[in-house]
């Protein structure tokens, strides 16, 4: 909590400070001011809150947020279940962990590979959770635009970008089982953490995304293109189904190129 965590300390890193409101402080301590700024809560009142519900990074944490998924996966209540869980996942996402690490060991290979400089990149932060991978790019000079479900949580992330002064392209999803349109030909890389195992219909949404891609464009899925991720309420066994198949895998196989940038990096795909 006081320091910031070693997987940001790289070539990477001055960047990745300049997403924060307050340099000085650790990315932790900055963030749980964003989340006292936003909500108009007291260090004191998150204090209490995680006594009762333990630290967002623990089991018990996860627990309790993740029993407003039980028995509400159904078409027509999973949509109410993460409405009910905004201001927690906020805290989760915010204080548990930062996705900045996922992508920096991918930020030179990108560069190179598409001969394009950062700041001229087209971006989709597709289910960007907390967007910190969003706020990255857009700090360096990128077209972002962000895509999440339409409640408090997605509120606070478009927050947390105009108040830096930026105005990210914004998609909001009304409904859990329809995907939004998204314009064609447009984005020079996708951003996927966390969410193929969240969505009804994997294959359709990885369809949707092909379109969206320019001409070899790149998508960042941090499942790698698979479904290895453990049973959790939200993790909709629709979703599993879909992603396990054959016709999804030969799909991803037929559209995309895995790209290996450097050891363990094996999140980035190029369109084919």
């Amino acid at each position: 909590m006081l320091f910031d965590p070693p997987s940001i300390l790289n070539n990477w890193y001055g960047a990745v400070k300049q997403t924060q409101i307050n340099k000085s402080r650790s990315i932790f301590f900055d963030r749980m001011s964003e989340i006292e700024d936003y909500f108009g809560v007291s260090s004191a009142f998150l204090l209490k809150y995680f006594i009762k519900n333990g630290l967002p990074g623990t089991d018990k944490f996860k627990n309790h947020y993740l029993k407003s998924f039980m028995g509400n996966v159904t078409p027509e209540k999973l949509k109410y279940a993460y409405d009910r869980i905004s201001f927690d996942y906020t805290l989760r996402l915010m204080l548990a962990y930062e996705r900045y690490s996922l992508i920096i060991g991918y930020l030179d290979y990108i560069q190179k590979d598409s001969d394009m400089r950062l700041d001229e990149l087209n971006i989709l932060d597709y289910g960007c959770g907390a967007a910190d991978i969003g706020l990255l790019f857009c700090t360096l000079g990128a077209n972002v635009t962000l895509c999440d479900l339409d409640n408090t949580r997605f509120d606070f992330v478009v927050y947390r970008f105009t108040r830096r002064g930026y105005e990210p392209g914004v998609i909001k999803i009304l409904n859990t089982e329809s995907y939004p349109e998204l314009p064609e030909n447009f984005f020079d890389l996708i951003i996927a953490t966390e969410l193929f195992e969240h969505v009804r219909d994997p294959l359709q949404l990885l369809e949707n995304f092909i379109k969206s891609l320019k001409n070899r464009g790149y998508l960042f899925d941090s499942m790698a293109g698979k479904f290895e991720r453990d049973d959790r309420p939200h993790h909709l066994k629709e979703a599993f189904e879909i992603g396990k198949s054959e016709k999804y895998q030969n799909f991803y196989k037929r559209n995309f190129k895995q790209l290996f940038p450097g050891d363990g990096l094996k999140f980035l795909f190029k369109k084919r």
